[in-house]
């Protein structure tokens, strides 16, 4: 491969057809000096000149002579857009589905500037145009910036964040409602599990069995019994209605005597 202009090329196109290599006298031209630096605002959607001036003094008494500019937009990867010879030839490689239009009639006077239709995002970024002896022969180059203005940006920015606001607002709503829900279902759960363990506890089986020993000694006191006589229960469970079923069952204490003879 050879790079012819800044362009690579194949190998069987090292040396186009009427393209002259640069002369030994010439190469004191060979500097590849930055002439100028400039910044280009447009609007997307718009169309933008993008300057390219070089002195006539650079270019030449020769009108002939193999001198063009390439332009190219200096991506990552490069990417290289066209070349506009002095004679007004215009060779292309991209022009954005066609977007750029050239001026190949000014370039005599050393005007190679280029027009971008319809600018989209992607067109955005540096440019270079470079002035360009023979083969590989850069005398002078200069850098395009293609940007979009700053309360155009702010727009964007502005647009492009509130759906972002809005769903973090959305998300921080969301997220005090399940806090809020949360604390109440624990509350809630622990007043239940409060009331449930007290239940549970009325209802345990050693605490019921201790409760009918008192009331079985307090019963036989009220006979006027022994604590000590063995006493037969009877026990009569209710009748009728489910909550007559439901009361406290009813119990018949019957002592029993023992006569034991000398």
């Amino acid at each position: 491969m050879l790079r012819w202009r800044g362009v690579a090329l194949p190998v069987e196109n090292e040396r186009p057809q009427g393209v002259r290599r640069c002369y030994a006298g010439a190469e004191s031209k060979c500097k590849n000096k930055r002439i100028s630096s400039i910044n280009v605002t447009t609007e997307l959607q718009s169309d933008v000149l993008l300057p390219c001036n070089f002195e006539v003094s650079l270019l030449g008494s020769n009108k002939t002579a193999d001198i063009a500019t390439v332009w190219i937009h200096r991506t990552i990867p490069a990417d290289n857009l066209l070349e506009i010879s002095l004679q007004g030839g215009v060779m292309t490689w991209n022009t954005r589905d066609k977007r750029i239009k050239t001026f190949p009639k000014l370039s005599e006077s050393g005007n190679f500037s280029i027009l971008l239709h319809n600018v989209q995002q992607s067109d955005l970024g540096l440019y270079r145009c470079e002035l360009y002896e023979g083969i590989n022969c850069s005398i002078a180059y200069q850098e395009i910036n293609l940007m979009i203005p700053e309360s155009t940006k702010a727009v964007s920015g502005g647009f492009l964040s509130l759906p972002l606001t809005a769903g973090a607002l959305g998300g921080g709503i969301l997220l005090l409602g399940l806090l809020i829900i949360s604390y109440f279902c624990v509350k809630r759960s622990k007043n239940s599990t409060d009331k449930t363990d007290c239940k549970n506890t009325l209802n345990n089986p050693i605490y019921d069995a201790v409760l009918q020993q008192e009331q079985s000694s307090r019963a036989r006191e009220e006979e006027g019994m022994s604590t000590d006589a063995v006493v037969y229960a009877t026990i009569k469970k209710g009748k009728g209605a489910p909550k007559e079923r439901d009361r406290a069952e009813e119990v018949i204490y019957s002592p029993v005597v023992f006569i034991t003879k000398d």
